[in-house]
C-alpha cells in the first residue's frame, strides 16, 4: 500500500466517522424533541385528570378511577 493510499484510507475513515457523528446528533435532537412533546402531553393529561377529579362527585366510581390515576402518575 502506498503512502497516498494509506492517507486516502484514513481520510475516508475519518469522513465516515464525522458523517456518523452528524447523523447521531440529528437523531439525538429528534429524540429530545419527542421526549419534550411526550412530557407536554403527559402534563396536559395530568391537568385534565386533575380538572375532571375536581368536578367528579367523591362518591362516584369515576372519582376513584381518577384518584387512582393521579396516584399512579
Amino acid at each position: 500500500m502506498t503512502t497516498e493510499q494509506a492517507i486516502h484510507d484514513v481520510v475516508m475513515i475519518a469522513r465516515n466517522g464525522i458523517d456518523r457523528v452528524i447523523e447521531l446528533e440529528r437523531d439525538k435532537a429528534s429524540l429530545q424533541a419527542e421526549v419534550t412533546r411526550l412530557q407536554e402531553l403527559s402534563d396536559e393529561l395530568f391537568s385534565a385528570i386533575v380538572a375532571a377529579l375536581s368536578i367528579a362527585p367523591q362518591d362516584s366510581v369515576v372519582y376513584g378511577v381518577l384518584d387512582d390515576a393521579i396516584k399512579n402518575i
